[in-house]
């Protein structure tokens, strides 16, 4: 599925969550809404999103597959084991093909980090665990992973298929 049209959808659903949740607080219609307050749910979705944004731009700029990592950050007290274990699958990964990958970390904290609910948008809460990886090629996602560390090999193949 198409990263930009991914990140598009979520904006959009957004955005109608949050004009509806205005509308009853207000009494009244979603396009009552719009007249009133349209600027500022524009302005508001707008710099939600642009983190995301620049980040999927880079991502689809990319002429190679990317492996993107998006993990607790590591000066955290509550460290992630399963984000420490999968980190020595990605090192082996990147000295394998190099050149040949991009890797992208991202820090689950950061405004960028919100990429996650973006990649893993429907999953129930108890499914939503760091890391979350992908492989992303042409702007196409390829493949999503989630609270899970993920063998070197697994990232490999879905690699070789991206750059066949």
């Amino acid at each position: 599925m198409d990263l930009q049209k991914i990140l598009n959808e979520h904006r959009q659903s957004f955005k109608i969550r949050l004009v509806e949740s205005l509308a009853a607080k207000h009494s009244i219609s979603s396009d009552e809404v719009m007249e009133q307050f349209g600027d500022s749910v524009d302005n508001m979705v707008g710099s939600r999103y642009a983190p995301l944004e620049q980040v999927v731009e880079a991502i689809c700029a990319v002429p190679k597959p990317v492996l993107l990592n998006i993990m607790r950050d590591r000066q955290r007290e509550d460290t992630c084991k399963i984000c420490l274990a999968n980190e020595a699958n990605i090192r082996v990964v990147d000295e394998k093909y190099g050149d040949s990958i991009s890797i992208f970390e991202i820090s689950e904290d950061s405004p960028a980090g919100a990429l996650y609910q973006v990649l893993f948008q429907g999953a129930p809460d108890e499914d939503k665990k760091v890391p979350l990886t992908a492989i992303i090629h042409n702007c196409d996602v390829k493949r999503v992973w989630a609270g899970k560390s993920v063998d070197s090999s697994v990232y490999a193949s879905r690699i070789k298929k991206a750059l066949a």
